[in-house]
């Protein structure tokens, strides 16, 4: 998508609102024209000697009054370029987040912080060459009418007027690339800053554990020493193109008094027509670098227009201008809940030769089988590297299978990413993500839920006592990605927030391995106290092992058994070394510490 093309789509946006927008700034812009033209009526008045009072001042009130009558349209034209970016800046930020929510599991392409700064500095960089195209008509027509009228005074003088304007523009426009280059290290510094405050904030305890506060310290400074750096040479190069443009117009006026004094000498130049240049050309050259800095807006908004794109997925940049409600005057619909249709209440669930390598690696998965039915609980085991975790994300649609059907009561699924959500299937991630909120909101997820659904909820999560110690309860802060809580903590109310969403399959990836072995037990004696609960879970211990239907067994990413606990451990080697814990403890897996001053985190082996 050209900037070209995307600027065209976006001006259609709310067309009728600009088209009125556009239409008072061009009132406004062209207004000057009738400015100058009192200003040289005024002086050649004066120079001809007239003594009529009225006659001398009448040019002065016409300009008094285009002048009120300007004010008057300045203010409804701010009014309605207010409106205008309003609406602008909604859809751009509306679809950048819907392109991000599109992204299957955590492939965003990019740190949160720095998407952040797309969302900040590359939306506003959009609305200011907006901004640009809204003037653009009325100083088009100023210069136009303004050049007539001057050319035809005297063609001399307009020529030493406006050729240190044209030099300027020629200027602006081979400046462009260094202006690109500026603005793409700017951006990507700046957004390295963000992210790594966020990764600073959610990482406090691992810092305090390692006592690598100097070294992050340290980190912080020269990563902000980089964007100080970066910041300062694009401020500087786009204040010195602004600069140019601005003062151009002292040296188009002092152009205008070396020609116009021999001018005025042989009878060709009036006074009043040196009112009228020297009264259009401030205007003129506002005109002139406007279009000189649309040129240089335009270049860098290659830029922005990229990083922007970059947070949708692959062919979809052409959805960042895709037209949307926006509710900027109204509230927006309620969320519809998701009805279970009867044929969607799960039976089997199917798959068959699923496949899905690393790209560069190669390693992965390769020509899985295996049948869950309803009310099952399926356990996926294995070794480190044996791909159990990327066998579940491969199945929900996280990661894009390269062969492989899935089936849904029989019926195939195309979209897994799409489909496999509540209520038919919920999905508690190996590394839980809690939100800076309430232990009841990161629960609930803003469903309503009533208060004897909450307590079944936490008591089948095992988080009932849990929510009873902490001093506000379901109320308490939980504070960045959870650190408030405990290792175990967070993974059970990772647990809570899946189980309320009472969809058909439950999808947990290594859940209980913050968990101790009571802890864990009586989750999953609690979570299976109903008959009708069906779940894929991947684990190595042996409270899941031993409770599981059906163990399916991976090895170097192919399934290397499957089958019962007793029939596995009878009839497969690679069976009993996970069993007996020869397989050793998974690299990455979290367990809770206590530290001194009572706060729980996570130790990573």
């Amino acid at each position: 998508m050209t900037v070209t093309s995307f600027i065209a789509r976006l001006l259609r946006f709310r067309l009728t609102l600009y088209i009125v927008d556009a239409c008072l700034w061009t009132a406004f812009h062209a207004l000057p024209v009738v400015v100058g033209l009192g200003m040289q009526w005024f002086f050649d008045r004066v120079t001809d000697g007239s003594r009529s009072l009225w006659w001398l001042t009448a040019p002065l009130w016409v300009v008094l009054g285009v002048r009120w009558f300007r004010a008057g349209v300045f203010f409804a034209a701010f009014y309605t370029w207010v409106t205008h970016i309003y609406h602008v800046q909604a859809i751009l930020r509306r679809n950048l987040l819907a392109g991000i929510l599109r992204w299957p599991g955590r492939n965003l392409p990019a740190s949160p912080g720095e998407a952040m700064t797309r969302f900040r500095d590359d939306v506003q960089e959009v609305v200011e060459y907006v901004e640009s195209w809204t003037d653009f008509w009325g100083c088009l027509l100023f210069a136009a009418i303004s050049l007539g009228i001057m050319l035809r005074v005297n063609g001399w003088v307009t020529l030493a007027a406006i050729l240190p304007l044209g030099v300027v523009t020629l200027l602006n426009n081979l400046t462009g690339r260094r202006a690109r280059r500026y603005s793409r290290v700017n951006r990507e510094a700046t957004g390295r800053v963000t992210g790594f405050i966020a990764e600073i904030f959610g990482g406090v305890q691992a810092i305090r554990l390692g006592r690598a506060e100097v070294h992050v310290l340290r980190r912080f400074h020269q990563l902000n020493e980089q964007r100080r750096q970066a910041a300062l040479k694009d401020n500087l190069f786009k204040q010195w193109v602004q600069s140019l443009n601005q003062h151009v117009l002292s040296i188009s006026t002092g152009a205008i008094l070396l020609v116009s004094a021999a001018q005025m000498r042989a009878g060709r130049f009036t006074v009043g027509d040196f009112a009228l240049f020297t009264t259009y050309l401030a205007w003129l050259a506002t005109s002139i670098s406007l279009f000189g800095y649309m040129i240089f807006q335009h270049k860098r908004l290659r830029v922005a227009l990229d990083r922007m794109t970059l947070l949708f997925r692959p062919g979809e940049a052409d959805r960042l201008m895709e037209p949307a409600d926006i509710y900027l005057y109204d509230d927006p619909p309620a969320v519809p809940q998701p009805v279970l249709e009867p044929a969607d209440r799960l039976r089997t669930l199917t798959v068959a030769h699923l496949t899905y390598r690393h790209p560069g690696s190669g390693r992965g998965i390769h020509d899985v089988h295996f049948q869950v039915r309803r009310g099952e609980f399926l356990v996926i085991t294995g070794r480190i590297g044996s791909g159990k975790s990327t066998l579940v994300r491969t199945l929900l649609g996280l990661l894009p299978r390269d062969d492989g059907q899935i089936w849904w009561n029989g019926r195939p699924v195309e979209d897994p990413a799409a489909f496999l959500v509540p209520p038919r299937a919920a999905y508690t991630p190996q590394v839980p993500r809690l939100f800076s909120d309430t232990l009841r909101d990161n629960i609930t997820l803003g469903r309503p839920a009533t208060p004897e659904r909450m307590d079944q909820v936490l008591r089948a999560a095992v988080l009932e006592r849990d929510v009873e110690m902490l001093e506000h309860g379901l109320d308490t802060y939980v504070g960045p990605r959870g650190v408030m809580l405990s290792g175990g903590q967070i993974q059970r109310a990772a647990a809570a927030r899946m189980i309320m969403t009472g969809a058909e399959l439950f999808i947990f990836d290594d859940l209980s391995s913050a968990l101790d072995v009571e802890t864990e037990e009586r989750l999953w004696s609690r979570l299976f106290a109903s008959p009708d609960i069906t779940c894929i879970a991947v684990s190595h211990r042996r409270a899941a092992l031993a409770r599981a239907d059906r163990i399916l067994l991976l090895k170097d990413g192919r399934v290397e058994a499957e089958g019962t606990l007793e029939t596995l451990l009878a009839t497969s080697a690679e069976m009993r070394r996970i069993w007996d814990g020869e397989a050793g403890t998974p690299a990455g897996s979290a367990s809770a510490v206590r530290l001194e001053d009572g706060d729980a985190v996570e130790q990573w082996a």
